[in-house]
């Protein structure tokens, strides 16, 4: 902090001059007074008025944006739903398409028809003989032993030429 040296005087405002005297026939001034600053300002009416329009300018304005934007979305879920309608019209078509194709009937029009198959005149039924469970057994068994290499149809050790002559004609 510094210090003011002793020489200095004080500084006091400096006197004025008198000035030229108004006349005494003249109109009295009125009393001037010193206005705290703290005092609220008034607006005047046309200033509150200017304010209160643009309020309501700016409130209707974002009713008008809102009201915009809602539509838009109503617009965009509208097409949504135009667009699942169609798609479930399409997988209806698709399942009554795909029950067509599976129906036994159609499966066996191809089969007769495209392929040259036809229905057999009697069903034959096979049963194994006791010999055969037998023979069946035994290559399982076999099979069982030597699972050290990969099954090769004729000659591995899965038991295929064992088991081949007791099938007959069957695959």
């Amino acid at each position: 902090m510094a210090t003011v040296p002793a020489t200095r005087r004080a500084m006091t405002a400096p006197r004025r001059a008198p000035g030229p005297r108004a006349p005494e026939h003249a109109a009295p001034r009125p009393r001037l007074r010193v206005v705290d600053e703290r005092a609220p300002r008034r607006f005047s009416a046309t200033t509150l008025t200017a304010i209160g329009l643009g309020a309501v300018f700016v409130v209707l304005f974002g009713l008008v944006v809102f009201h915009t934007v809602l539509l838009q979305n109503q617009q965009r879920i509208d097409q949504l739903d135009a667009q699942v309608r169609d798609e479930q019209a399409r997988y209806q078509q698709l399942r009554l398409q795909v029950a067509q194709l599976e129906s036994p009937q159609r499966i066996i029009d191809v089969a007769t028809q495209k392929l040259g198959l036809v229905p057999p005149a009697t069903t034959t039924y096979l049963t194994p003989t006791g010999d055969d469970a037998a023979a069946a057994r035994q290559a399982a068994a076999a099979s069982q032993r030597d699972n050290s290499g990969t099954a090769d149809p004729d000659t591995g050790p899965s038991g295929w030429p064992q088991v081949k002559p007791y099938l007959g004609a069957a695959p």
